[in-house]
């Protein structure tokens, strides 16, 4: 793919429950009966809130189908989530760092998009030593 898009920010999966609990299940977009939804590459689960963070290197296309493959997800139609990926690569790269967001989109209207999430501050506050 000429011009792929490429972004140092990623999704992971976000528990409400647990704020500050960091997570290093990578959330893919994929289709699930016509519904876009968030998979977890590393738990093979789709999850519901995903939060934006600093992966430190690009990540490309190339790479993040790389890492949806060797999850054991099902690839039906290679040129298609590619560019599902692409489109999910362009819309993180906007996002603000820390963001909580949640996906919503289907296939008949041709993609998906990620609605903020407001999520209530951790009242846990650490000591210092």
């Amino acid at each position: 793919m000429k011009d792929s898009p490429t972004t140092k920010r990623m999704l992971v999966a976000f528990d409400p429950t647990k704020p500050e609990k960091a997570s290093s299940d990578f959330l893919v977009p994929v289709l699930d009966n016509g519904e876009f939804v968030l998979f977890g590459t590393k738990s093979k689960r789709h999850v519901s809130l995903g939060m934006v963070v600093f992966v430190g290197r690009e990540v490309s296309v190339n790479d993040v189908f790389a890492r949806l493959v060797d999850s054991g997800r099902k690839v039906p139609v290679v040129a298609e989530t590619l560019d599902v990926l692409s489109s999910y690569l362009k819309q993180v790269s906007g996002l603000k760092i820390g963001q909580v967001v949640q996906i919503s989109g289907n296939a008949s209207e041709g993609g998906f998009s990620f609605r903020d999430v407001k999520v209530a501050k951790s009242t846990n506050r650490r000591s210092l030593p």
